[in-house]
């Protein structure tokens, strides 16, 4: 896939922009590069959808520092203004679901539509540092065997992800994106939030419990909930058709009646 670096306030991102139609903006996991989202693009041909690496992750630039949440989303801004993009709607998965809540509390002109899969209030993943590192890193045979005992566990998602060209392989990055949810909730502001707002989990997702949905719908006056039935964390590529239409559904609500929870 093609992929182009640009520029945005001195950090260098690797941005993919395809297709034509209507600009959908996705922001990627834990660790999540521009092919995790090939299934879902795959799917959605007459959106112009346009990705990133963020900072530290893939082919992007690696701060210094470890960059906060709100520079993340704030650098997202900037960059849609490079793009020539006065507003778009944002999807957001996991820790990426975690920024595109950001980036419509603090430039809620920017996002027309906001929809969150698999993610929080607080920290997208409920993930320890010392198990990415512990992933990386080795260990026992039989530690390893124990940390990767369900299928849904970070460990064999991490597996799965990094396997199969989805995330990186890099614990740095792991590390970056972590540190920028350091001290990090949208629940005491999400009241705020003025745009029509999906919600998708998935039943079975273990890592971001599907009661994270019933809060964050709680928490958004215009908000929606989806439970995708069978669904773990990885819907959006294992059932990336199913998320395709709830995503068409949503955006265009005079097409097909909305989902009901």
């Amino acid at each position: 896939m093609t992929t182009h670096t640009l520029t945005v306030n001195g950090v260098q991102l690797n941005v993919s922009i395809r297709g034509q139609g209507s600009p959908l903006l996705l922001l990627n996991g834990l660790g999540g590069l521009i092919p995790a989202f090939n299934p879902l693009r795959d799917e959605l041909p007459d959106y112009q959808t346009i990705t990133l690496d963020v900072p530290g992750v893939g082919a992007s630039q690696t701060p210094r520092w470890p960059m906060r949440l709100p520079a993340h989303a704030d650098l997202i801004a900037d960059l849609l203004t490079q793009l020539a993009i006065d507003q778009i709607d944002v999807f957001g998965v996991s820790w990426g679901g975690t920024l595109a809540q950001e980036l419509a509390l603090r430039h809620p002109l920017r996002v027309r539509r906001l929809i969150l899969a698999a993610t929080s209030t607080g920290p997208a993943m409920w993930v320890k540092p010392a198990d990415i590192v512990g992933f990386f890193g080795g260990g026992s045979s039989a530690k390893r065997r124990k940390r990767e005992g369900s299928p849904d566990s970070i460990q064999s998602l991490l597996r799965f992800g990094v396997g199969n060209g989805m995330l990186t392989g890099d614990p740095r990055a792991y590390l970056h994106q972590l540190a920028a949810l350091v001290g990090w909730t949208s629940l005491l502001r999400l009241w705020r939030l003025r745009q029509p707002t999906l919600i998708l989990t998935g039943e079975r997702d273990t890592l971001v419990l599907p009661y994270n949905g019933h809060i964050l719908r709680r928490s958004i006056r215009r908000a929606e909930l989806r439970v995708l039935q069978g669904e773990g964390h990885l819907f959006m590529v294992t059932s990336a058709e199913l998320t395709a239409q709830a995503i068409r559904d949503f955006l265009n609500p005079t097409d097909h009646a909305r989902p009901t929870t």
